[in-house]
């Protein structure tokens, strides 16, 4: 099949050869922002290095800096301060009030859901995004604008309104409008706390932030639009019929996201503001909006290459490797299956009595595999068949209901009988899959994870939904559950063909938690996250941190590291003189503390040849690629690109298709967003097509699912220890983080 891929990119054409602008010396962020403030309607001004530079918009502004006169082609950065006050100018002038800077985002119409009610308390905007970044193609690296379309959700209505509706308040978060003194801007709001309660048209305030008064005025606040409070407004506003009304809404995000109607309103609104003439920076200067890149005109458009799916292999000798994971393990049996151990598992079970029954059909197809008319099925040899275990002892603890006490006393219960009789290598925990929605310290699964966890022990989760799913696709389920067992009972299922060209190569994932009382409170204890990987794929290990205040982070870090690279180096038996190669992936973007902290933990290893780079993989950032020609697949996925696509954008960075047509779950998907890779200006390896390659590989190398991802597991098992080690966090007494300081630590328990 062809195809077709356009960019939401327009490339701009500037007209003119100098730029006037006043310099003065950068003091500090203070001086900075009252100078930005105090002269925004005659200057745009920016900061370089220790310099502030305030670029004049028209003739006979009262000088305030050092005037110079500087070559466009030499300065063009600075084409952009210029460019975003005149958008935001000539968007207010017609009527396209602006809500935000970077990206610029101007608020559009307000969409009706057909719901009286609804309307008057919830609006649902269309809001347009232009980013302003510079584009690398083949023969040029031009300016442009980034566009992008997005749905928000607000609600309207005060909180002296809603009470006086009656709406419950207590226990909901609230934000607080903050009015602007740029007239060409909206008001914004500002998440402010948890309401406690309502007294004489005040909320008093039981959590907030720091600055926040306890005692607010009910008219200057309002419901922030998260889910949780969308749910419990629209249940007392529209009663029966709030189920039809969330539906409404997520038709309407639904056909706003998919590829096709963002496609078509990004050529709307760019044609629109194009038609408006060229825009003038300043006398002299001014700027043509161009029309959106397409791959038609192959010259000035970004060279997309499609890459290569990784090899698997199941042996030391690599003589044994497939293409497909699941074909390769169902042929070859697992790469560590001769060294395995325990081949007989202890395995601890706990369930609601009341679905003890079901589970242990369930287990007896996990432990065995199940076949549909006498027809094998991908799951047909079972745990035991394809990982080649001898047997599997399942013994049972039941709990009285499926309540968080409930579960506690059970895990607390499995976890005296381990101590005192044969050790549990494994916890299996029967949830429901609507318990992801409640409070960690109501959640049933999360309270018996950490009594397991607090005693070195592994769980795993089992939905009960999952009892009655047709075999075909009960099948896929039980593939994906033994994958995660097999890991973390310490298993390799395989692994990955690697660069032979360097003698070590070792891939970090690097994360970090937050870790406080509430949302509200100031998290000052931190925890570093380490995932660490060699460059076929092996997982080495996974270390924490001690959770340290902010000031002490980077300390910590170093600390960790080096223990992690020290036992990397001992399992690696790495020599003197050996090339090294240390890549580190971060999901959020690399402060100095952590690039520091990786540096000074490499200066450990100066008797190596070293080298190091640190790749930044980002999922926020204003690039939307299509294809034209692509249908999508089963109704999911219109103009949606192909998985595995990557094309250099900027100096050191690329764009990387984790996730097309075959990846979307469902039909109401919108268009998922490619990742941007950055690569950080301390790296001392710098291929970048090299890096994008192993993050292409290392997403197709999760060994939680056979299913691609849509992060390298690099990112991934560290965003997976993140998210759970900050759930874990709001069990207060029932958790203590020095618990992953432990053996457990160390090990896959977050699969």
């Amino acid at each position: 099949m062809g195809r077709q891929l356009q960019l939401n990119f327009t490339p701009l054409r500037v007209r003119g050869d100098a730029i006037r602008l006043q310099t003065l010396p950068f003091k500090d962020a203070q001086q900075f922002r009252e100078l930005r403030d105090e002269h925004r309607a005659h200057y745009a001004v920016t900061r370089r290095s220790d310099q502030i530079v305030a670029l004049p918009l028209a003739l006979g502004a009262t000088p305030i800096g050092e005037e110079k006169v500087v070559s466009v082609v030499e300065n063009a950065s600075l084409i952009r301060p210029l460019l975003e006050q005149r958008l935001v100018t000539l968007l207010s002038s017609n009527r396209r009030l602006v809500a935000r800077y970077n990206p610029i985002t101007t608020v559009g119409r307000t969409l009706p859901t057909g719901f009286t009610e609804a309307d008057r308390h919830l609006h649902l905007q269309s809001r347009v995004l232009i980013a302003i970044r510079s584009l690398k193609l083949p023969d040029a690296e031009p300016l442009g604008l980034l566009w992008d379309i997005e749905i928000q959700k607000t609600c309207a209505t005060s909180l002296a309104v809603l009470h006086g509706q009656g709406v419950r308040l207590d226990g909901l978060t609230v934000e607080r409008q903050v009015p602007v003194e740029d007239v060409r801007m909206l008001p914004y709001r500002r998440l402010v706390g948890r309401v406690g309660a309502i007294t004489d048209g005040h909320a008093r305030l039981s959590e907030r932030f720091q600055n926040v008064e306890e005692l607010l005025p009910l008219d200057e606040l309002y419901l922030e639009a998260s889910p949780e409070n969308l749910r419990h407004l629209l249940q007392h506003v529209t009663r029966n019929t709030s189920g039809r009304v969330q539906g409404k809404i997520d038709e309407i995000v639904f056909e706003n996201s998919r590829g096709r109607a963002r496609m078509e309103h990004i050529a709307r609104i760019s044609d629109w503001l194009r038609g408006l003439g060229e825009i003038e920076l300043q006398e002299g200067l001014s700027v043509g909006i161009g029309n959106l890149l397409s791959e038609k005109d192959a010259q000035n458009f970004p060279r997309f290459i499609e890459g290569t799916t990784p090899t698997y292999v199941f042996d030391a000798g690599t003589l044994k490797s497939e293409s497909r994971a699941a074909v390769g393990l169902s042929k070859f049996g697992p790469y560590s299956r001769h060294v395995f151990t325990p081949t007989r598992p202890n395995v601890c079970v706990i369930c609601d009595r009341a679905r003890r029954g079901q589970f242990e059909l369930f287990l007896r197809k996990f432990r065995d595999g199940l076949s549909v008319d006498g027809k094998s099925l991908p799951f047909g040899r079972g745990f035991l068949g394809i990982y080649g275990l001898q047997d599997i002892n399942l013994t049972f603890v039941e709990a009285d209901a499926f309540t968080a006490d409930a579960y506690h006393a059970a895990a607390s219960k499995a976890v005296r009988m381990g101590a005192e009789g044969m050790p549990w290598h494994l916890a299996l925990v029967q949830t429901e899959r609507d318990s992801r929605q409640l409070a960690p310290q109501k959640n049933p699964y999360l309270v018996a994870k950490a009594a397991f966890l607090s005693n070195q022990i592994p769980t795993q989760f089992v939905a009960f939904e999952t009892f009655s799913m047709a075999p075909a696709s009960l099948a896929y389920t039980l593939s994906n559950l033994a994958l995660a067992v097999y890991a973390k009972l310490g298993g390799i299922p395989w692994l990955i063909k690697s660069d032979k060209g360097i003698a070590h190569e070792v891939v970090i994932g690097l994360g970090s938690a937050a870790i406080g009382e509430s949302r509200f409170s100031r998290k000052e204890r931190i925890v570093g996250i380490t995932s660490v990987f060699r460059g076929d794929g092996g997982y080495l290990l996974s270390n924490l941190s001690n959770a340290v205040p902010m000031s002490k982070y980077g300390e910590a870090l170093t600390e960790s590291l080096q223990a992690t690279l020290q036992r990397v180096r001992n399992e690696m038996n790495w020599i003197k003189g050996d090339s090294v190669r240390v890549i580190v992936h971060a999901f959020k973007p690399m402060r100095n503390t952590e690039v520091e902290s990786v540096k000074a933990a490499l200066k450990e290893f100066s008797e190596f040849d070293l080298q190091f780079a640190f790749l930044h993989v980002k999922q926020d950032h204003p690039y939307l690629l299509f294809d034209d020609d692509s249908i999508g697949t089963k109704g999911r996925g219109e103009k949606t690109p192909v998985r595995g696509l990557f094309a250099e954008v900027g100096h050191n960075e690329t764009l990387l298709t984790l996730t097309g047509p075959q990846q979307l779950k469902r039909p109401t998907d919108g268009l998922p967003k490619p990742l941007l890779l950055s690569l950080h200006r301390d790296s001392t390896f710098t291929d970048i097509i090299y890096l994008t390659k192993q993050v292409y590989w290392f997403s197709n190398h999760s060994w939680r699912s056979f299913l691609p991802a849509a992060m390298p597991v690099t990112i991934y098992y560290s965003d997976l220890v993140a998210g759970l080690l900050g759930r874990l966090d709001r069990l207060g007494s029932r958790w203590s983080p020095s618990v992953m300081l432990g053996k457990i630590g160390t090990t896959r328990w977050f699969l």
